[in-house]
């Protein structure tokens, strides 16, 4: 990204210094591969695209059609193929590199945007539960569920949101290198901020998922 969007942050991403008695946790962004395979599917369009490319291929031979035309469409088709999945590797580069999640004592902060540059903040007190998926690499998802009257804007947070439209409109920290870490940090500073009674715990809970299934958004 050059000279970034973000270079006059006074705390790498943050909008300004924390106040007094606030400080950081905990800080992360996803990774390249997580960003390229979940968000943008690149490996689902190259399989695609190579057996959209292949079919047509056969197809056209069993028609009888000169190999060097067949040769001709081939080399176009698999150069646009090849252009697209090069353009969403480098969106998945540029968005993985301008993400950046920050936690502190009291909220948390989502950094983001390639083209138009924003920050989310949310309070801790704001969030009531939070659903780690890890996946089969290792890496993992943290789906936030907001309390029912924050207003959050799916287009604006994107591609740091669920999947699936929903309301109201859940975060998701993407792609975590150690998603555990995260989750223990989340779990710490909740603590700090929910009383826990006897029998009854009102912190936030940290449900985890294995595997590569959807993260539940209910």
């Amino acid at each position: 990204m050059g000279m970034t969007e973000y270079e006059n942050e006074p705390v790498e991403g943050l909008p300004e210094h924390l106040p007094e008695g606030e400080t950081m946790v905990w800080q992360g962004r996803p990774t390249v591969a997580a960003m390229g395979k979940r968000v943008f599917y690149i490996r689902h369009l190259a399989l695609y695209f190579g057996l959209l490319i292949a079919g047509h291929t056969v197809y056209r031979l069993m028609e009888g059609v000169s190999a060097a035309q067949v040769m001709g469409t081939l080399v176009w088709q698999a150069g646009l193929a090849a252009t697209v999945l090069v353009l969403l590797t480098w969106l998945a580069r540029a968005y993985a590199k301008s993400i950046l999640y920050t936690l502190t004592s009291e909220r948390l902060v989502i950094r983001s945007g390639v083209a138009l540059p924003m920050m989310a903040n949310i309070p801790i007190e704001q969030i009531t539960a939070a659903d780690m998926r890890v996946y089969r690499d290792g890496t993992g998802d943290i789906l936030l569920k907001p309390i029912a009257d924050r207003k959050l804007y799916w287009v604006l947070l994107w591609p740091n949101v669920s999947a699936w439209y929903s309301r109201p409109v859940k975060p998701l920290l993407r792609g975590l290198a150690d998603p555990q870490r995260a989750a223990d940090a989340f779990a710490s500073v909740a603590s700090q901020h929910y009383r826990v009674t006897a029998g009854e715990q009102t912190a936030v809970p940290v449900r985890v998922h294995t595997g590569g299934d959807p993260l539940p958004v209910g």
